[in-house]
């Protein structure tokens, strides 16, 4: 039988399909606006990619921030039950996930049987987001992967002081106006994000192994500055950080599959 899982966030639709526990598709599709058209557009493109015709998926579940507008779900299921339990086959000796994605931040323990016990979350301020590094990007007229990358080199990274990011942004165009180093004012944004990110993941027990999901994962340079912030390292897993918890979901849609019981 063949299973599915759609994680639709604020910036992206991702959809992963497995059979038999192996993934035959894993999709994900940036989108601005109409995320029901997002929704069934990441699942096309994942059948496309796994080769499959219309009809063929057994049970779907859906996840995420726009979960109630994927129509085609049998169900949904909240996101940090996709997230341990896709962690806990991508790597079953993590005990700590800190979820940075694209409108909140999330933490929270894994016990060794992959259930939840503590967790936290900050999802009032957009601020160490991946919405906020987008907006940061676009207020320094460059290309987000490419600044990730490229600031990696900067010697000198300029502080952002501002804990908002309406206000946030502002000083980041002051900077610009006054001439500064784009690359230097990136880098300053780097580290007010792993700062962010790190202060919601110690409101719990780091128990290692750590690891770091969502989109702001895929940032290199945050990603080393919170692994200093931490003073630990960040575990690794076989998948595209934005795509776990759809892969998460597509495993509680063949466990929760009502034709298998």
């Amino acid at each position: 039988m063949i299973y599915a899982g759609c994680d639709l966030g604020t910036i992206t639709a991702k959809a992963v399909i497995i059979e038999n526990g192996n993934i035959l598709a894993a999709e994900i599709l940036p989108y601005t606006s109409l995320p029901r058209q997002a929704a069934v557009d990441v699942m096309e493109k994942a059948m496309s990619h796994a080769g499959l015709k219309e009809g063929r998926i057994t049970y779907c579940l859906s996840t995420g921030f726009g979960k109630k507008a994927v129509t085609y779900a049998d169900k949904d299921i909240p996101e940090l039950i996709c997230l341990s339990r896709a962690i806990s086959v991508l790597n079953p000796a993590v005990r700590t996930v800190i979820d940075a994605g694209g409108q909140s931040i999330k933490a929270f323990n894994i016990n060794t049987k992959g259930k939840i016990i503590a967790s936290t979350a900050n999802e009032k301020c957009a601020a160490g987001t991946g919405k906020f590094m987008e907006v940061m990007a676009h207020a320094l007229e460059m290309p987000l992967e490419q600044l990730s990358h490229a600031a990696l080199e900067s010697n000198n990274p300029l502080p952002i002081t501002s804990q908002c990011g309406v206000f946030a942004e502002s000083e980041v165009i002051t900077h610009v106006n006054e001439g500064k180093d784009r690359l230097d004012i990136f880098a300053g944004i780097a580290l007010s994000v792993a700062s962010k990110v790190a202060g919601v993941a110690r409101r719990i027990s780091l128990d290692e192994a750590v690891v770091l999901v969502g989109g702001v994962a895929k940032n290199r340079i945050v990603v080393r500055d919170f692994e200093s912030e931490l003073g630990i390292p960040i575990a690794g897993y076989d998948m595209d950080p934005q795509a776990v918890a759809a892969f998460g979901a597509a495993l509680m849609a063949k466990e929760r599959d009502p034709h298998s019981i």
